[in-house]
């Protein structure tokens, strides 16, 4: 990431907080927060469609933004809303941050928020979704079989939704912060090394515009995912921000996409 140009991009963020607060009022939902750990920031927050709209065995997880070591699921709540309106429960996980911990502490606690929201009940479909570093997050997540198997839940996800995503730490600015110490946690590197079977469905959505994370992340993760012959889509959006990426969650010009997207998966 480009810290100046973040910072800049980061002028407009009063609107988008307004935007996400706007749009939450409008969704009918209830949440519930759950410990998976010790540490007050070790929980989740679970975002369920009222009762009587619920689908049995439809979850996702959405992992929010703010460069891993900012922002609360709380603020990422109408980010859900594509899958609340499809009967989906939606698992926020939080996690602790930089200086408590460094990227690999961050990544084990969305592991073992995995582990600890593994429902009891069958399940029909599991999707992953994130913005920004939580696009990271969600990406790392699902590129790790193992971990769902050994985890509790009976499928990887079907379908991964990353939008504006940090997915090639070679291209983020200063690149000493990455590289080498988190190559295995670069999602480009672990996808070119994968021998493994991971999710066949991905939709990538970055704007063109965006000073915080390029666009270009987006485009060699979706090559590379088209190398591996998986089902891979990129919306990229004409003048687009990096915040503009949060708002194409519940509203703008992807909306439509994602709601097509996730409907292919919806059992």
């Amino acid at each position: 990431m480009n810290y100046r140009k973040t910072l800049y991009n980061n002028l407009s963020l009063p609107a988008y907080w307004k935007a996400c607060r706007e749009a939450k009022t409008e969704m009918d939902i209830s949440e519930e927060r759950i410990t998976y750990g010790d540490h007050r920031r070790q929980y989740g927050l679970v975002v369920s469609p009222p009762e009587e709209k619920v689908r049995p065995g439809h979850y996702a997880i959405y992992f929010h933004g703010g460069g891993w070591t900012f922002g609360k699921p709380e603020t990422f709540v109408s980010a859900t809303k594509p899958w609340v309106e499809r009967g989906y429960r939606v698992i926020m996980p939080s996690y602790r941050r930089p200086p408590t911990v460094g990227l690999n502490g961050v990544v084990e606690d969305c592991r073992a928020a995995i582990r600890r929201f593994a429902p009891v009940e069958k399940i029909v479909d599991l999707q992953i979704g994130g913005i920004s570093a939580g696009a990271h997050l969600a990406s790392l997540m699902a590129l790790d079989k193992d971990l769902w198997t050994t985890s509790g839940w009976p499928q990887a996800p079907s379908a991964v939704l990353a939008c504006a995503g940090p997915l090639s730490f070679e291209d983020l600015r200063p690149q000493r912060l990455f590289l080498p110490r988190y190559q295995h946690l670069n999602p480009l590197a672990v996808l070119a090394k994968s021998t493994l079977e991971i999710p066949a469905r991905w939709l990538l959505i970055h704007g063109s515009a965006d000073a915080t994370v390029s666009a270009l992340h987006s485009h060699k993760f979706h090559e590379e995912l088209k190398s591996k012959g998986l089902e891979a889509e990129l919306l990229t959006v004409p003048n687009g921000t990096h915040l503009d990426s949060g708002r194409w969650m519940f509203g703008g010009v992807g909306e439509a996409e994602v709601g097509r997207f996730l409907d292919r998966n919806s059992k």
